[in-house]
């Protein structure tokens, strides 16, 4: 029983010291922590390690000078150039690069658009690369932004062959930036050999850390409680006037597209007067126009053709508006980043930008439901079956109008206030918060409706 214990004790001491990891500084500038089945190649003394303590707990080696800026770790026992110790293959290369004067790198925080030119750079590079090793790229697996201990990365993985006809390699390439500095590293190991090397190379990427990391510098203005006060009541009072505007801009609109229904009198006068020219009933005699008939009648003529050229220009103006103003709209809610919103307020604009120019431009008369959106309602179902003008204008009134108002407000007044979007991709603001009301109210509504008129045709199941 003694023995087992001891040999139980034995294997777990094997097993812990096999998983020893030791921790390397680079000229103050990074660290990274290596598996004790790699080691640190020396080419030439041209490096040196001291044994030091990082960060008073962590025991580690500092690597003091390189010829080349940089550190290359091998599978361990190679630099002794043993048969054995080259069955197998994988490298972990760093190369650590200073930005040129008057350039920088991105910060750690900045994001980076992996685009197709940086790409096809990428892809050149390689090639040229592995055609001085004489070795050929056999296909790209990954190419991406990746954040690696939450600094910015770039991450290109690819397969090329292996020498003296053994496994295709996998090459992963990872730059690293830190505004004044950046780090390239690259792991490589033979396809074949990935679950001996796969683990502890994602655990030596997740360990690299800079030693100054570098931050962005946001200016903060050295105000007052008072200062501070006057240009929030600014910032509120020139919106408020936005929105006034706005609302300004929306009368008219409404001004110009109602055409309300004149009563026509019937007057017998009206009736039997042409152009001066008086029919009269009891003697059936017709007076003679007076002088002057016929360029009145001219100057009729100018006024209608004045007044119907007038008609296309607001319809013209009218159109323009509200075309350029849902396009605004639509395109500043884009470019804030409120990107899920955009899924309602998209289609939103777009059916009541064509609905209303088809308003504007239709001959037949417009009503007052025809411009809180009847027609469309009712052709989805809703209030179809209310018959008395009344009590439709009563529920438009209560329901429709409010909510298209507030729709189109709410977006108006978010996207003139830039400080309510959200700083990053997919972040939940303020202005998100408040774009996403009028869409649950609408769905309020649609719930309401159709809930009420399903359980009014209950007795027809």
């Amino acid at each position: 029983m003694k023995y087992i214990i001891s040999t139980l004790l034995l294997l777990s001491t094997l097993q812990v010291v096999s998983q020893e990891w030791s921790t390397y500084q680079y000229k103050d500038r990074y660290s990274i922590s290596i598996p004790s089945t790699m080691e640190l190649r020396r080419e030439d003394d041209t490096y040196t390690q001291i044994l030091n303590d990082i960060k008073g707990s962590t025991i580690g080696f500092q690597i003091t000078s390189t010829s080349n800026n940089r550190v290359v770790f091998q599978q361990a026992g190679l630099s002794t150039n043993k048969h054995e110790y080259k069955v197998k293959y994988c490298r972990i290369l760093i190369d650590y690069y200073t930005c040129e004067e008057g350039k920088y790198y991105p910060y750690s925080s900045d994001r980076l658009d992996f685009d197709i030119e940086y790409y096809q750079t990428l892809l050149r590079t390689t090639k040229k690369k592995l055609q001085i090793c004489n070795a050929q790229l056999l296909d790209v697996i990954s190419a991406d932004t990746c954040t690696i201990n939450n600094c910015l990365a770039t991450k290109f993985v690819y397969r090329r062959t292996g020498y003296n006809e053994n496994s295709p390699v996998i090459v992963a390439t990872y730059i690293i930036f830190n505004y004044s500095e950046c780090v390239r590293i690259t792991f490589s190991f033979r396809e074949t050999e990935q679950n001996v090397w796969l683990n502890d190379l994602v655990k030596v990427k997740d360990s690299f850390q800079w030693m100054n990391l570098h931050h962005k510098v946001v200016e903060v203005m050295d105000t007052t409680k008072d200062e501070a006060i006057r240009e929030g009541m600014e910032l509120g009072v020139s919106t408020v006037w936005k929105v006034i505007f706005e609302i300004i801009l929306g009368c008219c609109f409404l001004g110009f597209i109602i055409k309300p229904k004149r009563e026509k009198d019937t007057n017998i006068e009206d009736i039997l007067t042409v152009d001066d020219t008086k029919v009269n009933l009891n003697d059936t005699i017709i007076n003679t126009p007076q002088i002057g008939t016929t360029s009145k009648h001219k100057a009729a003529q100018h006024r209608d053709v004045r007044n119907r050229i007038w008609k296309i220009v607001k319809r013209l103006l009218l159109t323009i508006v509200i075309i350029i103003g849902s396009c605004i709209i639509c395109t500043l809610m884009g470019d804030y980043g409120y990107y899920i919103n955009c899924y309602f307020y998209y289609p939103f604009y777009f059916i009541v930008t064509t609905y209303y120019t088809y308003l504007i431009w239709r001959k037949q008369e417009v009503y007052s439901e025809d411009i809180v959106l009847y027609p469309l309602l009712k052709k989805i179902g809703i209030y179809s079956d209310i018959s008395d003008s009344y009590t439709l204008r009563k529920k438009l009134l209560l329901s429709v109008i409010p909510l298209s108002l507030v729709t189109i407000l709410t977006s108006l007044l978010v996207v003139s206030i830039s400080s309510l979007a959200p700083e990053d991709y997919g972040e939940v603001s303020i202005g998100s918060f408040i774009l996403s009301l009028p869409v649950i109210a609408w769905i309020v509504f649609f719930v309401y409706v159709y809930g009420r008129k399903w359980l009014n045709n209950a007795h027809k199941i």
